[in-house]
């Protein structure tokens, strides 16, 4: 954890100018989404993240394209 943040020190540190600070908060942008995107796919991969298939909304105009005869 201390590394980390002498990781950050030394990045608010640092002289850049207007291109190096855009590249830098893009690539932290990234890497933020990156890591939510993945962690949504290992939850929904889990079964967590189920959806109701019984009751209101699990019909064809509740969102559900299966009919039923």
């Amino acid at each position: 954890m201390a590394q980390v943040q002498d990781e950050i020190q030394k990045l608010m540190q640092k002289d850049m100018d207007r291109k190096d600070f855009i590249k830098h908060v893009g690539v932290g942008f990234v890497a933020v989404t990156g890591i939510s995107a993945l962690l949504k796919t290992l939850t929904s991969l889990n079964g967590s993240d189920r959806n109701a298939q019984v009751g209101y909304g699990s019909g064809a105009y509740g969102g559900s394209s299966k009919r039923k005869a």
